[in-house]
């Protein structure tokens, strides 16, 4: 007996001896929630207890999923690809969106491999000399469909995203003009229109291709030429306004920005968009890393050369402080998801899409109520008898909270449980621990193991 007590004593030190040893190092890996305090918004509060209000539809929630383009819309796609092939235009349209989302920005200013190359070739990179003459240049009709076929869907639905949150936390806003820089097939138009169709007295529509703006006003016109528009007062352009007296509600560039050689002709746009937005200007482009660290150059831009303007940033920042995901600098950039409805199924049949995005929006009219609410960046994870909300907070950080309803209230509970990835937390929250959660981030992934 004392053999065999031996021998299993000696296989368990055996077993559990590499576990011991590893123990230590697997604790100093895992770091644990935030532990907050918070209040639920006064507005929602009363929503909740007076007029019935179920949490999980909480005045921070973005109510616009699965978006699809209006019947009308899909009609005039139909009426004006009809003299090509639309699986050709299915095939291609798949091909252009893969480029624009593997896209990068090299500007004519900051050349890459300075001191490598000869002096001439150094001003302009190789990469930026073929973007010239690449699927980007709308040059003629059928790639102005293959834009129109491929990637109208996804615009759509990040646009009608930004608007109907605009529209949610600004219901007074009667917006009387707007104007699109790089406006393309004309997403940015349709979205507008479908939310603020009765006050648009004025749109402008810029873009550099003057196919592009045919085939975008036969688009209004449901691919009819002598049918009238759609929309009232709709004008198209292939370039700015000279004046800079010129003021819009509504100013946006939306997947655009790429197309600027350098930084000093991107910082001049925007300074001269800046200067002709009179309530909201938005920003757009792909939720990549390229796409977020353009943006990011845009914000500090701003921040440096309009701090005195009475304008501010509305979305998606909590705050107007450096964007933690730059200070964290982890390769993961801030963006979002958008859900749509395909007017054509792909290739492999599904009907169903996603496109991720970053975006930028300032607003010149003071702060809003829900202002200071902290923003999910991440999708919820919801957990028996508990969640996790990976959120950016008003104090300029990057915060993992879980709330539970015996800690935070039934109520709170049910608000965060339903919160989606962009979505507001309606609550004002102190953080009692400055340490952040990243326990997933931590833990060693598959590559190193």
């Amino acid at each position: 007996m004392g053999y065999i007590l031996g021998s299993l004593r000696t296989r368990c030190e055996r077993l559990l001896n590499p576990l011991c040893n590893q123990l230590p190092l697997i604790l100093s890996q895992v770091q644990y929630t935030t532990k907050i305090k918070c209040d639920l918004d006064g507005i929602t509060a009363q929503a909740v207890s007076e007029e019935g209000l179920k949490p999980r539809k909480h005045r921070g929630r973005i109510r616009c999923n699965n978006t699809a383009l209006p019947s009308e819309i899909h009609e005039a796609i139909l009426k004006c690809s009809k003299d090509y092939p639309l699986k050709s235009l299915i095939t291609d349209g798949q091909r252009l969106s893969n480029c624009i989302r593997s896209r990068h920005w090299l500007p004519t200013d900051a050349p890459a491999n300075r001191g490598k190359l000869p002096a001439g070739e150094q001003r302009v990179p190789s990469s930026a000399r073929r973007q010239q003459s690449s699927v980007f240049d709308m040059h003629d009709e059928y790639s102005c469909l293959t834009q129109l076929v491929g990637r109208a869907d996804a615009e759509y639905a990040v646009l009608q995203r930004i608007f109907t949150e605009i529209n949610q936390r600004d219901p007074d806003l009667r917006p009387r003009s707007f104007l699109d820089f790089g406006a393309g097939v004309g997403t940015g138009t349709w979205a507008a229109a479908q939310i603020w169709r009765e006050h648009l007295f004025e749109i402008l529509s810029v873009d550099k291709s003057r196919h592009m703006n045919d085939l975008a006003e036969l688009m209004l016109r449901q691919g009819d030429p002598n049918r009238a528009m759609m929309l009232r007062n709709v004008f198209y352009r292939q370039f700015l306004p000279a004046s800079p007296d010129r003021k819009y509600d509504i100013v946006m560039s939306a997947f655009s920005l790429f197309d600027q050689p350098s930084r000093r002709k991107l910082y001049e746009l925007v300074d001269q968009l800046y200067a002709t937005f009179d309530r909201y200007l938005i920003f757009v482009e792909q939720g990549t890393n390229a796409g977020f660290r353009l943006l990011d150059g845009i914000r500090n831009h701003i921040r440096r050369a309009h701090q005195t303007s009475d304008a501010h940033l509305f979305a998606p920042c909590p705050h107007s402080s450096v964007c933690p995901r730059v200070v964290l600098d982890d390769g993961t950039p801030c963006n979002f998801e958008a859900t749509y409805t395909r007017s054509f199924p792909s290739s492999d049949g599904k009907q169903f899409g996603t496109i991720l995005y970053s975006y930028l929006v300032y607003r010149k009219n003071p702060p809003d109520s829900a202002q200071g609410f902290p923003r999910l960046v991440r999708p919820t994870a919801v957990r028996s008898r508990h969640c996790v909300c990976h959120v950016c907070a008003a104090d300029g950080k990057l915060h993992d909270a879980t709330f539970t309803t015996t800690k935070h209230g039934q109520t709170i509970h049910r608000c965060a449980k339903a919160s989606r990835w962009g979505d507001l937390l309606p609550m004002q929250v102190q953080w009692t621990d400055d340490k952040t959660l990243t326990a997933e981030e931590h833990l060693p992934s598959d590559d190193e193991k």
